[in-house]
């Protein structure tokens, strides 16, 4: 199967037998990590869409997780409405269906200059974290109809939970904490629009990214990220649904 354009199509037997997973923002931080935690626990059933903006970064990030066979990156950039159809078409033509989507694209704004507005840090947070993600996940709905057991995953923060910032544990930083909110309004929203769904919402928790800059050590190495993630992905059909939770514990909404 050719990485980038997925180009050779697997047999039907194949796809029917393999968990198909799409991860948006796969080449890199929290996705990365997530994508391959996958690819290795469980190489046998698991198939990873890497959805990345630059098919060619996506390459680089397969090989430096070892060139995995079960990992193809594709090209999706969630701000791209174009971006997202051809993703959908391509996951539709090569398999058929989509079984999980982990929502994990987003922003903190933090690639803006310095004097950024805060109108502009809201708006990107917003557009990316919430209305993109929203087009995303309804864009791939019916492929997740197409699954047994469909399940959506949205990467969010703590930072996000109102209850936790009643109690005092805040961030001077608005525009990123009320997307997150919003992203754990659509997991709440998707959990009762779909039933049959498995929709939950995830804290990595603070991890050593691209997203925060913070120091890399033991307590903030970003695989740690993906630990809740993944264990929600190889839950069976009595699963979780509709829960906010970090590896552990479960968060305040």
């Amino acid at each position: 199967m050719s990485r980038p354009q997925l180009v050779s199509r697997p047999s039907s037997a194949a796809t029917q037998k393999k968990t198909i997973i799409l991860v948006s923002g796969g080449n890199a931080g929290i996705g990365y990590e997530i994508v391959k935690k996958l690819a290795f626990d469980s190489p046998h059933n698991n198939q990873i869409l890497m959805g990345c903006r630059d098919t060619h970064k996506g390459e680089e990030a397969v090989s430096s997780m070892g060139a995995p066979v079960n990992v193809n990156p594709i090209q999706l950039d969630i701000t791209d409405d174009e971006s997202i159809e051809h993703c959908f078409l391509a996951i539709q033509q090569h398999f058929g269906k989509l079984d999980v989507l982990v929502n994990n694209a987003g922003t903190a704004a933090q690639h803006l200059p310095q004097d950024a507005t805060l109108r502009q840090k809201f708006e990107l947070c917003l557009d990316v974290n919430v209305t993109s993600t929203a087009v995303l996940t309804e864009k791939m709905a019916p492929l997740l109809e197409k699954s047994s057991l469909p399940k959506v995953i949205f990467i969010s923060s703590t930072l996000g939970s109102i209850g936790t910032t009643l109690k005092g544990i805040m961030f001077k930083g608005p525009w990123y904490s009320v997307s997150k909110s919003g992203d754990n309004y659509l997991a709440a929203y998707y959990s009762k629009l779909y039933p049959r769904w498995k929709v939950n919402s995830v804290c990595p928790g603070y991890r050593a990214t691209g997203l925060n800059g913070a120091e890399l050590n033991e307590n903030t190495d970003p695989k740690l990220g993906a630990v809740r993630a993944a264990e929600l992905v190889a839950e069976g059909p009595d699963g979780v649904t509709g829960t906010y939770s970090r590896t552990g514990e479960p968060i305040p909404w």
